[in-house]
Parts: structure tokens; sequence; C-alpha cells
């Protein structure tokens, strides 16, 4: 459990977590995160000791430190995949949106504990420093990783919630120069490869992204491929009309928005553009991304409760 995600809102369903388990004589622990990194390392360590699940209560950068720790600890219990649940009570939840979850976290609670399970697919980024991360929603170059750098390095009090991530990108985006990128696009027939200047190129294990916003609307986190949109060279002007319909997947009437499907992908080109994976910065290109299929089994709600 993070403590300060969604400025403090997992920290406040913690009672009503440990009142749900000790009704129904659940043996679990309730560990809290004290610094970054900290619950990739529970988690990678909760397989060693024989638990059977982790459940991440926080935002997508809590769910991502999870998938890594468990991914860094092998297989789950049973011999197949490691198990996840999700209490999503962060800024954005694109994962928990991803996989068809209320956002109400209190509803959460019984289905992160619950018997049905599903495969999800998992995002593998790496840097030409050979560092590498898994993500679990969705990641991207240039603009909007120029925005999750500043909302998680120099974010000021006014960019909190979904309106100040969107006050905070109109800001970002006064500034923002266009990069020249090349993007190299593995499918399973021959490569394509797209040399131009691009606002972003955004690389989605699930629909959804920066809080809700449906940049690649028909993704899903267990097709084993990934929705690549490539968003060519628009001006500030355009792109300031094509952000507020981002949220209604509006952006892909625009021609020069087009959404491809990767196994996997390379991206060069100006080094100083920046990368970001579930909106954590992750240097700059270039970067490797490929898809990582049924990686991971996460809890969901059973068929009769999502229909």
């Amino acid at each position: 459990m993070n403590p300060i995600a969604g400025s403090g809102r997992a920290h406040g369903i913690v009672p009503r977590i440990q009142a749900w388990l000790t009704e129904r004589g659940i043996d679990a622990k309730i560990l809290e995160t004290r610094e970054p990194g900290h619950a990739e390392r529970l988690a990678a360590a909760a397989t060693d000791l024989g638990h059977d699940r982790v459940i991440a209560v926080g935002g997508d950068g809590t769910i991502q430190e999870v998938i890594n720790g468990l991914l860094a600890s092998g297989v789950g219990t049973d011999g197949g995949p490691p198990a996840m649940g999700v209490i999503p009570s962060g800024r954005g939840n694109d994962l928990a949106r991803s996989v068809h979850l209320p956002i109400d976290p209190i509803a959460c609670i019984p289905i992160a504990l619950g018997e049905t399970m599903h495969p999800f697919d998992v995002g593998l980024a790496r840097s030409s420093d050979g560092s590498q991360r898994h993500f679990g929603a969705a990641g991207g170059v240039g603009f909007d990783a120029a925005v999750a750098y500043t909302m998680a390095v120099h974010r000021r009090f006014w960019m909190r919630g979904e309106a100040g991530y969107f006050l905070g990108t109109l800001n970002e985006l006064r500034r923002y120069r266009n990069s020249a990128l090349q993007v190299t696009l593995v499918g399973d027939g021959e490569d394509r490869v797209v040399n131009q200047r691009f606002l972003f190129i955004a690389f989605a294990n699930g629909p959804y992204y920066g809080g809700g916003m449906q940049i690649c609307p028909n993704a899903r986190t267990d097709d084993g491929w990934l929705d690549v949109c490539l968003v060519g060279d628009l001006s500030r002007l355009a792109a300031l009309r094509e952000l507020p319909g981002i949220y209604q997947a509006k952006h892909l009437r625009n021609p020069k928005v087009e959404i491809v499907n990767a196994r996997s992908l390379r991206i060069d080109g100006d080094t100083a553009t920046r990368v970001h994976l579930d909106g954590e910065p992750f240097g700059s290109v270039p970067v490797d991304v490929t898809l990582l299929p049924g990686a991971v089994s996460v809890a969901v709600a059973p068929p009769e409760a999502a229909a």
C-alpha cells in the first residue's frame, strides 16, 4: 500500500481492507511502502515467502513497481504466472480502467482477493544504457513523456487531480518542440520504419493513459499486441485543439494521427526526447519496447459482475 497515492486516499482505506480480511479470516499482511522502489522489493520477496498473491493499493506507479517485483521473482507459487490484485487509489488509475475494474477502491477489495483471474500482458522497455523496466498500462516518447517528467519532478501545487494534469499538459505545450524520430515497428510480417517529426509516440497495452485519456481505444491487455499511436508533426494550435478530445478518442480523426499494432518497436532519434512508462520517467531515446504475453495473472471482476 502506497500511503501517499491519491493524496492519501490509499492510506485512508486501509481500515476497510483490514476489516474485510478479518471478517473472512483471510491471512494476509498489509505492508506500507516508504520510498520509491519499496513496493517492488516487497513484491519480489512475497513469492519467496510463500504468498500466493500480491495486491497493489495505489496508483499506476505502485502497480508498475509490483509488476516489476513479481517478474523479478519468477513464477507464481502454483508454477504459473505470478498473481496480483489491484485496488485503485491513485491519480490516474489507467490500468484499473483497462481491466474493467470499478474506480471505487472499496468495490475492488473483494475483486482483488477473489477467485477470477485473467492473463495480463506486460510491456518491457530497454534503454541504450542497458537498464530495463516493465510497464502495465502504456508508455510514450515525446510530448507526453515531457509532461510525465514535469509531473514527476517539477510538479506545482496546482497540478493535482485530473484538472491539474490537464493544466500541466497545457503549460508544457507552450514550450515543447516536436522531435525528429525514427520508429521501427515489428509485427508478424515485414517490419515498418517511419522517419519524421512527431509530437509524440504512445505504445499502449491497454486503452487508457494520462488519467483516462483513450489514447489507443481498441488496445487490450490480453491480446499479445502493443497498440502504437503515432502523432505526427502537429503544430501547437493543432495539438491544443486535439487534447480535450483524447478522452473520447476523437484525436483519431486527425489525418496526422495513426494507430498501428506491433509485437515490439524501437524508437531512435533526438537523444533529448524523453520516455515515460505508466507516467513514470524512463530516461530518453533510443528505447526498445516489447510485449510479454500473459506475463502475470490479474484478479478481475467475475463475469456476472462485469456484465
